[in-house]
């Protein structure tokens, strides 16, 4: 992962500090919205040169198509990186420690899955204040389908995504999607289950 920007004050501006840290980082009120959906999850799929890809036991590949990126109400550019991406995974034990000792499982950046599937992979970009982008495309996350997290288990397969945004000016666990929004649009009663083949998923 890289390395997180600070904003940091210094002694003679502490007297402003209130003011400095309303600049530093990103807002809140006006939020870059990410809308997207969970696809499903799957097992194993055949890339271009003919290889498996395989989960590891106890895990499955999660799929989620971005469907948009809204950036018309934040005041300033956004830094859409695929690799700070991420489902946490932790137990209530793990969540009371720093973000980064949390069981948080990202993205995979690499785009065979998408070659391999013929779909649209999700790839780095930079979207300017005040404009949206549409299908961002599909992102795989390898994680744990072994209810790491200790919640209800009817809920155990349905994922959120969460994003590090590499700012701790208000502590590191304000660095978890500060100054966005996700809407994930499934029904809220789908149920999830795990498929061996992933050219099986409904990839549109």
């Amino acid at each position: 992962m890289k390395t997180p920007n600070k904003c940091l004050l210094s002694v003679p501006l502490l007297i402003a500090g209130s003011v400095a840290l309303s600049g530093c980082g990103r807002s809140t009120s006006a939020p870059t919205t990410i809308t997207y959906h969970q696809v499903g999850i799957c097992r194993s799929y055949l890339d271009l040169n003919g290889t498996e890809q395989k989960a590891k036991p106890d895990e499955g590949f999660a799929v989620f198509k971005i469907e948009s990126v809204d950036n018309t109400k934040y005041n300033d550019l956004f830094n859409f990186d695929p690799e700070r991406f991420y489902i946490n995974q932790s137990n209530a034990e793990q969540r009371k420690g720093n973000v980064y000792a949390w069981n948080r499982r990202f993205v995979n950046p690499d785009p065979r899955f998408g070659k391999a599937m013929g779909v649209k992979y999700i790839k780095a970009a930079t979207i300017p204040k005040g404009e949206k982008v549409d299908d961002a495309g599909f992102a795989l996350v390898p994680l744990a389908t072994n209810n790491p997290t200790g919640g209800p288990e009817a809920d155990a397969l349905n994922f959120q995504f969460a994003y590090d945004t590499g700012t701790n000016e208000r502590g590191n666990i304000e660095s978890v999607s500060e100054g966005m929004l996700f809407v994930k649009t499934n029904p809220p009663d789908t149920k999830y289950t795990v498929i061996e083949e992933c050219k099986e998923l409904p990839l549109k």
